[in-house]
C-alpha cells in the first residue's frame, strides 16, 4: 500500500482511493447525559446509606457496656438490615449508570464521587458488623450473670447484669441472632466484593468535590471583617499611646 498525493487519502494496489478521517476532527463521543431523576435517586440512596451507617456506628459503641440491652441489639439489627436493603437498591441503579461508556465527563465525575461514598459506607459498615459480632459473642445478654465493660456510669451495679425472665428469652434465641448477624456480614461482604469487581474507580483518582456553602462564605466574611476591625483597633491604640 502506498500513500496517495491526495491529502487524507490512501490508495491500495488496485488504485482505489480510501478516504481517511483525521483524529483531530473526531469529536468527543462522551455526550450522553444521565437522567436527572436517576442521579437524584442515587444521591438520595447514597445519603440514606451514609445516615444509617453513621447511626449504626453511634449505637454500636454501647455494645458490651452498662447501657447494652436487648433493645439496643434489636435496634442495631434493624438498622443494618435497612442499610443493606438501601445498598442493594443503590447497587442496581448506580453500577449500570457507571458502566455506561458514553456518559459525559461531568456526570461521570459525579457518579464516581457517589460510588466512592457508597463503597466507603459499605466498608465501614462491614467493619462495624465484625466488631458487633465479636462483642455480642464476648458479652452475651441471655446466658446468666455476666460482667460488662465499666464505662464510668453513676450506678456501679450496672456493670453486672443478671438474666431476667430466663424462661422467656432462651439461649436458642441468642444463637439465632448470632447466626443472623453472620449471614448479614456475609451479604454485605458479597455485595462489596461484587461492586468492586464490576467497577474500577480508584478513590485517589476521583475528582474532589469542593462546593462551598453559603454559610461557609458568610463565616469567612464575618471572620475577615472581625480581623480587619481588630487590626484597626490595634493601630488606633498605638496612635493614642504615641
Amino acid at each position: 500500500m502506498m500513500t496517495s498525493p491526495v491529502a487524507g487519502c490512501i490508495s491500495n494496489k488496485g488504485g482505489n482511493l480510501v478516504q481517511l478521517t483525521s483524529f483531530s476532527l473526531v469529536q468527543d463521543c462522551r455526550t450522553e447525559k444521565i437522567d436527572n431523576n436517576l442521579k437524584q435517586e442515587i444521591t438520595k440512596l447514597t445519603g440514606d446509606l451514609n445516615h444509617e451507617t453513621a447511626q449504626y456506628c453511634n449505637l454500636a459503641v454501647a455494645l458490651g457496656g452498662s447501657q447494652d440491652t436487648l433493645d439496643l441489639r434489636d435496634e442495631l439489627k434493624h438498622i443494618r438490615q435497612r442499610a443493606f436493603e438501601i445498598a442493594r437498591q443503590n447497587k442496581q441503579k448506580l453500577i449500570p449508570a457507571l458502566r455506561k461508556k458514553n456518559v459525559c465527563e461531568e456526570d461521570a465525575k459525579q457518579l464516581e464521587r457517589l460510588y466512592n461514598m457508597f463503597s466507603s459506607c459499605l466498608e465501614l459498615l462491614e467493619v462495624e458488623l465484625f466488631q458487633t459480632l465479636r462483642l455480642q459473642k464476648m458479652f452475651p445478654l441471655q446466658s446468666g450473670v455476666h460482667f460488662l465493660i465499666n464505662v464510668g456510669t453513676s450506678e456501679p451495679f450496672l456493670g453486672c447484669k443478671s438474666q431476667i425472665n430466663i424462661s422467656e428469652v432462651s439461649l436458642q434465641k441468642e444463637s439465632e441472632e448470632i447466626n443472623l448477624l453472620e449471614r448479614d456480614i456475609a451479604d454485605v461482604h458479597d455485595l462489596l466484593f461484587t461492586i468492586n469487581q464490576k467497577i474500577a474507580v480508584q478513590p485517589w483518582a476521583a475528582a474532589t468535590y469542593n462546593e462551598t456553602s453559603q454559610q461557609d462564605e458568610d463565616c469567612k466574611s464575618e471572620s475577615s471583617t472581625s480581623g480587619s476591625t481588630a487590626s484597626s483597633i490595634d493601630i488606633t491604640m498605638v496612635n493614642i499611646d504615641q
